[in-house]
C-alpha cells in the first residue's frame, strides 16, 4: 500500500508537453509539466553539419535557440528531470522561417555572375542568401526589352533602374555601449528577426523586439519593400545631366533612373523629387508603388545592415563613403572616411567598392553615406501647424514655401514629426527611423528639426568626411541645391 502526501504520490509521474514556436531564426522550446513537480531540464538541439548546442539541469521551462540559419530544419530534445527521479524524453523536429520572397511587381530578377549582371530563373537558380548577406536584386528593363532566365544585361542600354528587396522584419537594439568597448562611434550588432507579414504588433514586446514600421504603407502591411540600389538619376542625354543646375533640373520632367557609375539627380526642391519618383510606377505592376523614401524606410535599411544579415555581419566594418566629387553613384573611398577626389575608381562593382555596399558585397545598396544628401519624405509638421497665421502650405517653413507643394499628400507617403526635440523622440514616435535609438552611430551628424528647417536629409555629404555615415541626419529645408539628390522606394 502506497502512503505519503498527493504531492510524493504525483511525484512518482510525469505527464510533459512540448511545443516549438519560431520567430524567424530562432526556436522557443516551452515544456509544459501537468503533473510530477519537475526539478530540472535539459535542451538539446541538432542540425545540419553536425551541429549541436545543449543547455543542461537547468530551472526554466522555456528556453530560446537564437541565430541559427535559415530554411534549415532542427531537431530539438528535452529530457524533464522530476523530485522523484523519473526522466521523460521528448524529441520533436521544426524548420525555421524563410525570409519574405521579394515580391517582383513587373521586375526581372538578376545576380551577379562572371562580371555581369544575368537574368535568373528564380525556381532553379540561387537568387539571394541573406543569411551569408546576399540580398536579393531585380530590375526594371528599359521599354522594349525582353530578357529570359541566363541572358546577360547591359546596364547601359537594358535597364532603367535597379532595386534591392528589404524583407519585413522585427528589430531589437539593446544597451551596446559597455560592452567589449563598443560605443556610438563603433556601435553593435542591432538583432533583426525575418517574420510574415501576418506578424503586426506597433509596440515592444516581451522579448524587447519590434515589427519596424517601414512594413506598414498606410493601411497595408507588406512582406518588404523595394529600394532603389543608388542615388536616382535622369536619362544623361537630358540637359539637366550634362548641366545640371536649378534651371535646368528643378521641374517634374526628369525622367527617373537607377544606375551605377552615373552622377545623381540634384538640384530639385521635395515636391519635384516626390513627382519624379512616381514616374516609375507606369513600367511596374499595378500592386506596386514607387514613391520617394520616407525617413523610416531609410531606417529600415540602416539597421538591417547594422545586423548579422548586413555589413556588420560581413566583416563589422562601417560603410565606406562616397567621396566622388562630382556625385557618380555606386562609389567607394580608399578607407572608411576619406577627403572627396576627382579620381573615382573604386567603382560599385570593384573590391573596394563593395565596402560602400549595406552588404559589404555587390548586392547591397549604395551611396548611403557620402554622395549627395538625400532628403527623405519626413516633414515637421509642428512648425506648419504652429504657424496658421502665416497661411502657408504643407511642406513650408515657418516662414516661407520652399518644398513646391500646395497641399499634403497622403499620409503614407511621408513621416510626420510634432516634437521639440530629439529627446521626445521616443519609440511610439520614432521607433525604426534611424534618430534618437542610433544617434551619433559612427560619428553621424545628429542635427534634428527647427521650425525653419523643416526637413531630413540623410547619409551626409561627400564633403563633410568624418560626419557621414548611414546613420546620418541634418535639418534642412525642401528647396532645390547642389548637393541634394533621393532615393525611390516600391512598396
Amino acid at each position: 500500500m502506497l502512503k505519503g502526501t498527493v504531492e510524493d504520490l504525483s511525484a512518482n509521474r510525469l505527464d510533459v508537453e512540448v511545443t516549438l514556436s519560431l520567430k524567424s531564426n530562432s526556436i522557443i522550446v516551452t515544456v509544459e509539466t501537468k503533473e510530477g513537480y519537475p526539478t530540472s531540464y535539459s535542451y538539446q538541439i541538432t542540425g545540419p553539419e553536425e551541429y549541436k548546442k545543449e543547455a543542461n539541469n537547468l530551472k526554466e521551462s522555456t528556453y530560446t535557440f537564437d541565430k541559427l540559419n535559415l530554411n534549415i530544419e532542427y531537431t530539438v530534445k528535452v529530457i524533464v528531470k522530476n523530485k522523484a527521479g523519473l526522466t521523460k524524453e521528448i524529441t520533436k523536429t521544426i524548420k525555421t522561417e524563410l525570409v519574405a520572397e521579394p515580391e517582383l511587381k513587373g521586375m526581372t530578377p538578376v545576380v551577379y555572375q562572371n562580371n555581369n549582371w544575368v537574368v535568373v530563373d528564380i525556381t532553379k537558380g540561387k537568387w539571394y542568401d541573406y543569411e551569408n548577406q546576399e540580398w536579393a536584386n531585380a530590375v526594371i528593363l528599359n521599354d522594349g526589352i525582353n530578357k529570359t532566365a541566363g541572358q546577360e544585361l547591359d546596364l547601359t542600354k537594358d535597364v532603367r533602374a535597379m532595386f534591392v528587396w528589404i524583407p519585413r522584419y522585427e528589430y531589437k537594439i539593446e544597451d551596446l555601449y559597455g560592452k567589449g568597448g563598443v560605443s556610438a562611434e563603433s556601435p553593435g550588432e542591432i538583432e533583426v528577426n525575418f517574420v510574415s507579414k501576418d506578424v503586426v504588433y506597433k509596440d515592444i514586446n516581451s522579448s524587447g523586439y519590434r515589427v519596424h514600421p517601414a512594413f506598414t504603407f498606410g493601411t497595408e502591411e507588406l512582406s518588404g519593400i523595394w529600394v532603389g540600389k543608388f542615388e536616382t538619376s535622369t536619362e544623361q542625354t537630358n540637359e539637366c545631366y550634362l548641366t545640371p543646375n536649378e534651371t535646368n533640373c528643378n521641374n517634374v520632367n526628369q525622367e527617373p533612373y537607377i544606375l551605377p557609375n552615373v552622377s545623381s539627380l540634384r538640384f530639385q526642391n521635395a515636391k519635384n523629387q516626390f513627382e519624379v519618383a512616381k514616374k516609375l510606377n507606369s513600367l511596374i505592376d499595378k500592386a506596386g508603388d514607387s514613391h520617394m523614401m520616407k525617413n523610416s524606410e531609410w531606417g529600415a535599411v540602416a539597421y538591417l545592415s547594422q545586423s548579422r544579415y548586413g555589413k556588420y555581419g560581413h566583416d563589422k566594418e562601417e560603410i565606406y563613403i562616397n567621396n566622388c566629387s562630382n556625385f557618380t553613384t555606386g562609389i567607394a573611398g580608399n578607407m572608411v572616411d576619406e577627403i572627396k577626389t576627382d579620381n573615382c575608381i573604386n567603382t560599385y562593382e570593384t573590391i573596394k567598392g563593395q565596402k560602400a555596399s549595406t552588404t559589404g558585397n555587390i548586392t547591397g545598396i549604395y551611396d548611403m553615406s557620402g554622395g549627395a544628401w538625400e532628403r527623405v519624405m519626413a516633414y515637421y509638421e509642428l512648425a506648419y501647424k504652429t504657424n496658421p497665421d502665416l497661411n502657408l502650405s504643407w511642406g513650408s517653413t515657418s516662414t516661407e514655401n520652399e518644398s513646391g507643394f500646395t497641399s499634403a499628400p497622403e499620409s503614407k507617403y511621408y513621416d510626420s514629426y510634432d516634437i521639440t526635440n530629439i529627446d521626445e523622440c521616443t519609440t511610439d514616435k520614432c521607433g525604426g527611423h534611424a534618430l534618437s535609438e542610433t544617434a551619433g552611430w559612427y560619428s553621424g551628424y545628429t542635427k534634428f528639426f527647427t521650425n525653419s528647417k523643416t526637413w531630413i536629409n540623410r547619409g551626409a555629404h561627400l564633403s563633410n568626411i568624418k560626419y557621414t555615415s548611414i546613420f546620418s541626419f541634418h535639418q534642412n529645408g525642401a528647396y532645390a541645391h547642389i548637393d541634394g539628390s533621393f532615393r525611390i522606394v516600391i512598396s
